[in-house]
């Protein structure tokens, strides 16, 4: 059977999605709480998990088949706010693909140095379809969806492709970007275009954000993050920020926020921001963490070009 993305076209961008990310109004998913026990539970204290990803059935999917995939997910309360404190450490859980086999899996908690915990899923599959994720929380068994696709419908780049060419501003060499760096104090990161890291033979950090924008605590300061784990140990690095918007003061002047977006964030096929990716000395993609992440998980994708 051919299944189709249940949301809207591929590459569909709203201005939303990118000012927001994983907000609790742009990627929400219909969560369907099963089996609450009416002894332990009632609406005014249920928990429930929510995607904190483009799952494909709100809006188009960013998870492929026949490679490593993340999918954070963010615990919620019956007031519609994300919990932060009192989180539990894990959550176990079960992971049934298309064909009704299934895995049993435990999400761990992630939130060093966020303001957010989240969940994580960590996860490979061969099949495209509707993914059903059950878990056990607060003696309740809940369950939601999402949508993984073939990997040409998505143009993200995936773990074991190449960095690709793309066109980014420097201080020497600003372009047409009205900033540079939104950060209130310009990060160092600007000195390196993607073009120039393909050319030589060092290993590439490139995060694509816009911290002058980011508006939600869920998004979390991932520019900050990186620039206390490397430090001044940048030597024999790419290290590239590159910004999602040419002209970010124009954001609230325009329907169409296509307009505005940076030559990186087409290139590399983004609908949503922020997103880290390493690459080896050979320019090859070693790790990629999207929406949100923590120090822990920041620290583990840069040990995997060492």
């Amino acid at each position: 059977m051919r299944y189709k993305n249940i949301a809207t076209k591929k590459g569909a961008l709203t201005r939303r999605l990118f000012l927001l990310g994983a907000s609790t109004t742009a990627i929400t998913v219909a969560c369907s709480p099963q089996n609450l026990n009416p002894e332990n539970s009632s609406i005014s204290n249920l928990r429930y998990l929510k995607s904190g990803f483009a799952d494909g059935l709100v809006s188009p999917t960013t998870l492929s088949v026949r490679s490593p995939q993340r999918a954070p997910f963010l615990l919620y309360g019956s007031d519609g706010i994300p919990i932060v404190n009192n989180v539990p450490k894990t959550i176990a859980a079960s992971l049934q693909f298309p064909s009704g086999k299934s895995e049993a899996l435990d999400l761990e908690r992630f939130s060093e140095a966020i303001p957010t915990p989240y969940f994580l899923l960590r996860f490979e599959t061969n099949e495209v379809g509707i993914h059903k994720l059950s878990y056990l929380l607060d003696e309740n068994r809940q369950s939601l969806s999402f949508f993984v696709d073939e990997q040409e419908n998505i143009d993200l780049v995936q773990i074991g492709d190449k960095l690709r060419e793309t066109e980014m501003p420097t201080f020497d060499d600003p372009l047409n970007f009205s900033m540079i760096c939104t950060r209130f104090d310009p990060c160092p990161y600007h000195a390196v275009t993607v073009r120039e890291a393909l050319s030589n033979s060092l290993p590439t950090v490139l995060l694509i954000s816009t911290p002058g924008f980011c508006q939600t605590s869920i998004c979390g300061p991932s520019l900050e993050i990186l620039i206390e784990l490397l430090e001044d140990n940048t030597e024999g690095l790419n290290v590239i920020h590159a910004e999602v918007y040419v002209n970010p003061e124009d954001i609230s002047k325009t329907n169409n926020i296509t307009d505005l977006l940076s030559p990186v964030v087409k290139d590399y096929g983004m609908t949503f921001e922020p997103s880290l990716i390493t690459a080896n000395g050979e320019n090859v993609v070693t790790a990629r963490l999207d929406y949100t992440f923590d120090k822990i998980e920041m620290e583990t994708a840069l040990s995997t070009i060492n």
